[in-house]
């Protein structure tokens, strides 16, 4: 059985897993004599053709026809269309002769006979693409075909590009008639969503791509497959953005039908480009009163360039249009245009309406940028304030940052305004999760603050530069910065500002217990008497607790710190009270916190909070579901995450949970590729303690087949400076499954294994139990330890050879399902089999063990783990078949003629490969029964053994 990981395939269909069903489905119904015909609508690019072709090439039986229709201008053909479908049909498919001239007129009929005679063979798919532009003999012949018998084995898929059908096409009339017959159904495709993008950038660079290119590129196709793939044409897996460059092919597949426009509509298409939003008659007309709008919009509208959106709006049918065709509009006219558009929203009444009222104030400052005019900076000012009241704080920052680039070097000297304009960026950064943004702003704030003079801004700003360091993975703590913070806010009098030095120093992860105690007591002190950042003084208060195994302590002082930060508008601080909270309630990998984590995530949405500061919770969760075996919803999860803005951090923990998950299902290329943009994402990752990079490095090894590599990586995870990495429990069986799989094969070699077992014994004298996380005990924590410590003791027996390994394998393999550590339950039912196999063992528990861990496994989509139990079951004659009361379908006396119906139910159970002692249990009779049995039947059938007996059995049934 082939399981190869599919090939990131540049055609691969992305997004219409529903659309594809359906197809799939009509074509095995017609393999069953059920006729149907579908009609696919979508714009241009929307992916019709590639959708009816990924559906038909999946099919294992049968014929499938191509043809299409050609956008043919001066000259009709007749039957083109259908003469394109039978052009190049397959080798066994008879020819077709279709009538020409007069003759035509018997078309209809002679393509059914020959489809009759085609389909009697064998199921048939008509794939037609392009109808709007068939001619009408062959629109006539399809419609004949389409209303013919029910019973023929037959589909019809014909793909409309729905942009260009409008009230007087002939094709519409065709339509409305063909609706009116039985079994006609249709799709209309949509634009992809940021999801269904972002899986088809990973096909065509073969790699995973990075978010802001996602939405850079989903920002510009509005999720056109086709000119998302245009796009992307020649970018490298690790591009951030699109160039700025327009690809000619893409420009030429978009104006296309522009270009045959009447010249007034060319151009009055270029003003609402340069608009550069959806706009009215009125400000068109307004604006570009030189223009007929009343004519060259219904004019644009009906060849499918310009859209009528609701609300009586005009904008182009794909956005991308505009973009091509503003910035083709001579400079000079163009500034013209926009301070035409500025002054007329300008004047428009303000909204009530705050999110209203930041587009117009937005746009405003957008046509004053591009006019070149004064007011540019001044409206930017007003349209930031007002796009932050109304919480659009990403439009906030685009328009501040705009301004600043436009001194390119800022001159060392004082300037006020360009402080007041940093400051005002920074803050929308924060707010809309911008980290990389921010940190550039931080930056130069700093350079241009004077300690001596605002000591507090200084230090508020190295605290803030600390953290977006962490959450940017540049550096895990800031030690440096945060000392220097501390200095300079204990040269005023107690603030908000020396709470949050203290705080963020007793997080760290550097400082000693005792001295984390004193910092954050201190934070604690301060922050109630002055009323102020309270909520950060008990999250670190909460975290230290934890660090310091004291988890009634943490969840308490989180539980009080949610709510001050939640008060104080806080929200990084809430977000890891709540985090904390949980982590100190059990184990990160049980159902209870997967349950919970998803609970304060929803708390802090209803409370407020911004999306950027509680994915972090969506990822917990994924995690979670991942040890659990809930494989699907983790995926589901976390393919939900990668579509939206991530910080770096939460980017790196989403990516190193997608790599367990793929190395674990036998995906090596794409754990690789996810375990690379981990590293890539975190700069300084050898210090980033908290997260798993060397559990999932060796697990990657391993499945590449380089213990060797393996083992190197678990023993580097197994020393830290801060706190222990994420999954330092998996570190010591990791280390000795690398020794164990090198063992096995210098065994199998012939080879000396004596430095092996040496590098084994040095570990089990350094370490006779497996690594632990910070944290106190709590009850799933601990069955998870004695999980995982019974696997590293199993390891410990198949690198040693030891006799107890299939005592050992077959507890860890209990221990594991009582853990809910599904993916350790498959991997040690495999090897607890392996173990009873190789002790010589080949009865009832074997058989057990392996149909078990097969099941897991096929659930778990373990493919590594499958073929290992695939292989094994193979070489002990074992069935994988799971064993039932009764065998379905079991030989009669017609079938194996001469054996008695006790005879007959042993040789079924015998054809589905089951043991004797299953045999016994399975018909209440002993052993010995059953094999007095056997001996009777090979007699009577004269077979030598029970698998010649077997084959016989199943050639009879068979015939």
């Amino acid at each position: 059985m082939d399981r190869s990981p599919p090939s990131l395939n540049a055609a691969a269909i992305v997004g219409r897993e529903r659309e594809r069903g359906l197809l799939e489905a009509l074509l095995e119904a017609a393999g069953s004599g059920r006729a149907s015909t579908v009609i696919v609508h979508g714009a241009a690019g929307i992916g019709k053709t590639a959708l009816a072709r990924a559906a038909t090439a999946g099919r294992s039986d049968g014929v499938t026809l191509y043809g299409a229709a050609l956008p043919l201008s001066s000259m009709t053909v007749p039957l083109l269309a259908i003469r394109s479908l039978v052009r190049a049909r397959p080798s066994g498919v008879p020819p077709l002769d279709l009538p020409t001239g007069h003759d035509a007129t018997d078309a209809p009929v002679v393509f059914d006979t020959w489809l009759d005679a085609v389909t009697e063979a064998g199921p048939v798919a008509l794939v037609l693409d392009d109808l709007q532009w068939a001619d009408q003999t062959s629109l006539d012949i399809l419609q004949y075909v389409v209303a013919g018998p029910e019973d023929r084995r037959l589909t019809i898929v014909a793909t409309v590009r729905s942009t260009e059908v409008g009230d007087g096409h002939p094709l519409t009339r065709w339509l409305a008639d063909v609706r009116r017959l039985p079994r006609v159904q249709e799709i209309t495709l949509g634009p992809l969503d940021r999801e269904a993008t972002y899986d088809q950038l990973a096909n065509l660079l073969g790699t995973t791509p990075h978010l802001s290119l996602v939405e850079d590129v989903y920002a510009r196709t509005g999720g056109n497959p086709y000119f998302t793939r245009l796009v992307v044409e020649g970018v490298p897996g690790d591009a951030r953005k699109v160039p700025t460059t327009m690809p000619g092919s893409l420009r030429n597949a978009l104006l296309r039908t522009w270009s045959t426009l009447s010249e007034p509509t060319r151009r009055g298409t270029q003003v609402l480009a340069v608009g550069g939003h959806p706009a009215t008659y009125d400000e068109l007309d307004e604006v570009a009163p030189d223009h007929e709008w009343t004519t060259l919009l219904p004019e644009a509208v009906a060849a499918g360039v310009v859209d009528v959106l609701p609300g009586g709006v005009f904008w182009f049918h794909h956005p991308l249009i505009g973009e091509i065709l503003e910035a083709a509009t001579p400079a000079r006219e163009r500034r013209a245009r926009h301070h035409g558009f500025a002054q007329w929203w300008e004047t428009r009444r303000p909204s009530a309406e705050a999110a209203a009222e930041a587009a117009r104030a937005a746009r405003v400052a957008d046509h004053y940028f591009h006019a070149e005019h004064a007011e540019a900076r001044p409206s930017a000012v007003r349209a930031a304030d007002a796009a932050a009241q109304a919480g659009s704080w990403a439009e906030a920052l685009r328009l501040l940052r705009r301004e600043l680039a436009r001194e390119p070097t800022p001159t060392p000297t004082p300037d006020p305004e360009r402080v007041d304009l940093l400051h005002r960026a920074r803050r929308a950064a924060e707010m809309s999760g911008d980290i990389e943004a921010e940190l550039e702003l931080v930056e130069e704030l700093l350079t241009r603050a004077d300690p001596d003079e605002d000591p507090l801004a200084v230090a508020d700003l190295l605290v803030r530069r600390a953290y977006v360091r962490y959450l940017t993975g540049r550096e895990f703590d800031g030690a440096d910065g945060l000392d220097q913070a501390e200095a300079l806010a204990r040269t005023r009098p107690p603030s908000a500002t020396l709470v949050r030095t203290l705080a963020w120093s007793a997080m760290n992860g550097r400082s000693d217990t005792e001295k984390s105690i004193k910092l954050c007591e201190e934070a604690l002190v301060i922050a109630r008497d002055i009323d102020d950042a309270l909520g950060i003084a008990l999250t670190a208060k909460s975290v230290v607790a934890f660090v310091d195994d004291d988890a009634a302590a943490s969840i308490d002082c989180a539980a009080e710190a949610l709510a001050a930060s939640v008060r104080e508008g806080d929200w990084q601080s809430a977000a890891r009270s709540a985090e904390y909270r949980t982590c100190a309630g059990d184990s990160a990998w049980s159902p209870w916190f997967a349950a919970q984590i998803a609970r304060d995530r929803d708390r802090l949405v209803a409370a407020g909070a911004p999306q950027h500061e509680i994915a972090f919770f969506d990822i917990l969760e994924a995690d979670a579901r991942l040890f659990m075996g809930e494989w699907e919803r983790c995926e589901a999860i976390l393919r939900s995450c990668m579509t939206t803005r991530l910080q770096p951090m939460w980017d790196a923990g989403a990516r190193l949970t997608l790599a367990h998950l793929a190395v674990m299902q036998g995906r090596l290329e794409e754990a690789a590729a996810h375990l690379d943009r981990a590293e890539e994402v975190v700069i300084d990752s050898s210090n980033f303690a908290e997260f798993e990079f060397d559990a999932i490095h060796a697990l990657v090894s391993l499945l590449a087949g380089d213990p060797e590599a393996a083992y190197s990586h678990a023993v580097n995870g197994m020393t830290w400076d801060t706190i222990p990495p994420t999954m330092v429990d998996y570190l010591l069986p990791l280390a000795v499954r690398a020794l164990a799989d090198q063992i096995e094969q210098r065994r199998a070699a012939g080879l000396d294994t004596g430095e092996l077992l040496r590098k084994v014994a040095e570990l089990v004298t350094t370490h006779r139990h497996i690594l632990l996380d910070i944290g106190e005990m709590q009850p799933w924590m601990v069955a998870e330890i004695e999980s995982i410590q019974v696997l590293y003791r199993a390891e410990l027996a198949r690198a040693t050879s030891s006799p107890e390994a299939p005592l050992l394998w077959r507890v860890a393999t209990i221990r594991a399902r009582r853990a809910c550590l599904a993916w350790d339950e498959a991997y040690a039912g495999w090897r607890w089999a392996e173990a009873l196999l190789r002790s010589g063992e080949n009865g009832r528990e074997v058989a057990t063990a392996l149909r078990d861990t097969y099941r897991l496994a096929q659930r778990l989509a373990a493919d590594p783990v499958i073929d290992a139990v695939e292989r094994l079951a193979a070489s002990a004659h074992i069935s994988l078949a799971e064993v039932a009361s009764g065998p379905e379908g079991a030989p009669d006396d017609e079938v194996l003629p001469g054996l008695t119906p006790r005879e007959n139910e042993i040789v079924a159970h015998l054809v589905a490969g089951r043991t004797y002692a299953e045999i016994a249990e399975a018909l209440v009779v002993s052993e010995k029964t059953v094999s007095s049995h056997v001996s009777n039947v090979l007699r009577k059938t004269g077979t030598k053994n029970r698998v010649e007996l077997a084959i016989m059995a199943q050639h009879r049934a068979s015939v």
